[in-house]
């Protein structure tokens, strides 16, 4: 599962705190929520190769803008490591509701299918 594979690269950015899906309530900032938003299984003539594109979100939360605009450009050079590539750059919200900054970025990795 390649989400696990990135959650333990990315792990000591954010002292464990890299989460699948959403984080648990009253999550230390900051964190990061890894989440599998689809991809294209790689196929040849001859069948399934076994890997798939992976399109994998990975949204980091803070308190301070710059603080996550920093993480998410620590977290694009961990995963050179992977060879991921980008899907576009990565955008910026603030959640008002839990008043944080989250900086968003998907990514395209060859994993395992």
């Amino acid at each position: 599962m390649i989400e696990k594979t990135v959650q333990d690269l990315l792990n000591d950015l954010v002292a464990n705190a890299v989460y699948f899906d959403q984080a648990v309530q009253d999550t230390k900032r900051p964190y990061i929520v890894l989440q599998q938003v689809g991809g294209e299984p790689l196929e040849f003539l001859e069948g399934p190769s076994g890997k798939d594109f992976v399109r994998l979100q990975i949204d980091v939360y803070a308190k301070d803008r710059t603080v996550a605009n920093s993480l998410m450009s620590q977290v694009r050079v961990r995963l050179v490591a992977l060879q991921a590539s980008p899907v576009g750059a990565p955008f910026s919200l603030y959640e008002s509701s839990v008043e944080l900054y989250r900086r968003s970025c998907d990514f395209h990795i060859l994993a395992p299918a």
